[in-house]
């Protein structure tokens, strides 16, 4: 596969968040909402991820506001021996299509986390919170390189939101890896 066309920056499109699949989290797991002083948990979270790194530079452009404001947005995924071991954001925006609409980002799981099913209940709660606060669509923005992304994204009902030709040209060069398609 032609390593150009894998980095490609993506979006996917949920028409209805009513329809997408529901997944409880495994026994010993819970969701806790951001709270003062979790940047640096976030960050740590965030640092393992081998595409982006953001910094608090990027959190407080991208997500500006209060304590109050991310606890309704920014989750994070709390195992067994009581340690954040994932996060994900629930917002909106009007960015991509004009419309208001809710927006799924920033969802990592620490290595030791990867691989066990994790993402589907932690996009279940995403998906769960922008339904709370009144959205049925939403979109996720994710690069081609992340195939068990991709991969979660299209279980759930996302579909590509194609932009352009290199958009289109990775989404068929990406096809066998790919098991929802």
């Amino acid at each position: 596969m032609d390593e150009q066309l894998t980095d490609v920056d993506v979006i996917l499109f949920h028409r209805d968040l009513r329809r997408a699949p529901s997944f409880a989290l495994p026994q010993g797991y819970r969701i806790r909402s951001y709270q003062p002083g979790d940047l640096d948990t976030w960050l740590r979270i965030q640092a393992t991820d081998p595409f982006f790194a953001p910094t608090a530079e990027t959190f407080e452009a991208v997500l500006p506001g209060d304590d109050g404001y991310r606890a309704e947005r920014v989750m994070f995924l709390v195992g067994p021996e009581g340690a954040e071991i994932g996060n994900i954001t629930a917002w909106n925006t009007d960015q991509v299509t004009g419309q208001d609409i809710g927006q799924i980002c920033w969802v990592a799981l620490v290595p030791s986390a990867r691989g066990r099913g994790l993402g589907k209940p932690l996009l279940s709660a995403a998906c769960a919170a922008l339904l709370e606060r009144g959205y049925t669509q939403a979109f996720v923005d994710t690069n081609m390189r992340r195939i068990p992304a991709l991969n979660l994204y299209l279980r759930f009902g996302f579909e590509p939101y194609l932009r352009d030709e290199d958009e289109a040209a990775a989404w068929r060069a990406i096809r066998s890896p790919l098991r929802a398609l």
